[in-house]
């Protein structure tokens, strides 16, 4: 009942303006999108013609986020959608989401990509369906098919601007190459190292600058006592030196095991619409903690002590 009123709520608003624009008085084209990383690459190649609409707002879980009444009204008043394909509230709205307006474009990202696949597994209160590991937006091989995709798919609904879309898409595969050519020098000379991470967020950047990346996470679960003691005795066999959280996560348990092996707490937001900036960051935090079992904390990082 919550989601036909939810949805008949967004129908009624739609049809008191104009589908596909903001009814402002610059009367920008809108593209809806899931998270804010996706709007990045949707914002530089669509111009300052286009506003995007982020289905996902900051602080929230793409997981277990539900569309409010603000954000249906902003999809149904959208020309295109663009949406990764496996996140859970795509899972459990997408068709619902799509469906308030009949006329949408829609683009999904993850049809192009190299997944990784594996077991479906739990998450905390929600799955990863199909067991298919959606976080490939943090890799830079991954970027460029999401570049390619949307640059190709604006094209398509809005061929009047493909001059337009044409010059942006290229200024962006340079400023996406100039990223993997940083992670290239940041990561080059560490293949086969290892770092942990509480949810298991950067599992496509770690596939493809040969990383192994271990995950605190046991089936979207907090750690038992046994396997926190597995998880420290790993990372003092492979001297890992850092260990990543996701902002929105409890560190408690990250903390625990950093403090057992001499780590770097290092908080991340792989959510964030700063794309470049943020993998950037992510790079210099796993080059700091190879070079040395026990890196100099940077400004997100938490130095914990051996007891």
């Amino acid at each position: 009942m919550r989601i036909t009123i939810l949805i008949a709520a967004a129908l009624v608003a739609v049809s008191c303006g104009r589908a596909g624009s903001t009814g402002d008085d610059t009367d920008r084209l809108i593209i809806s999108t899931s998270i804010a990383p996706f709007a990045y690459f949707i914002a530089e190649i669509a111009g300052s013609d286009f506003e995007v609409n982020v289905i996902v707002p900051p602080g929230a879980s793409p997981a277990t986020f539900e569309p409010t009444p603000s954000v249906l009204r902003g999809v149904a008043g959208s020309s295109a959608i663009i949406i990764n394909g496996y996140l859970g509230y795509e899972m459990a709205w997408g068709d619902r989401i799509t469906g308030i307006n009949k006329d949408i474009a829609l683009l999904r990202l993850a049809d192009s990509q190299d997944l990784i696949y594996g077991e479906a597994h739990r998450h905390g209160d929600h799955f990863h369906y199909s067991g298919v590991d959606p976080h490939f937006w943090t890799s830079p091989v991954a970027a460029l098919k999401i570049t390619d995709d949307i640059h190709r798919f604006l094209k398509d609904i809005y061929p009047d601007r493909t001059a337009e879309f044409e010059r942006n898409y290229g200024r962006l595969v340079i400023t996406i190459n100039e990223v993997a050519a940083r992670l290239d020098s940041l990561l080059g000379g560490h293949r086969g190292e290892s770092f942990m991470i509480f949810h298991p967020a950067l599992t496509y950047l770690a596939r493809d600058y040969g990383l192994n990346q271990v995950s605190v996470e046991v089936d979207g679960k907090e750690p038992s006592p046994a396997q926190m003691k597995s998880f420290i005795d790993q990372g003092v066999e492979k001297g890992i030196a850092v260990i990543f959280v996701q902002k929105e996560f409890d560190r408690r348990n990250a903390e625990a095991i950093a403090d057992e092996i001499n780590a770097a707490v290092v908080e991340i937001d792989p959510l964030n619409r700063e794309w470049p900036e943020t993998v950037i960051s992510i790079g210099e935090a796993l080059s700091r903690g190879f070079g040395s079992n026990a890196p100099q904390a940077g400004p997100q990082e938490r130095r914990v002590a051996r007891r």
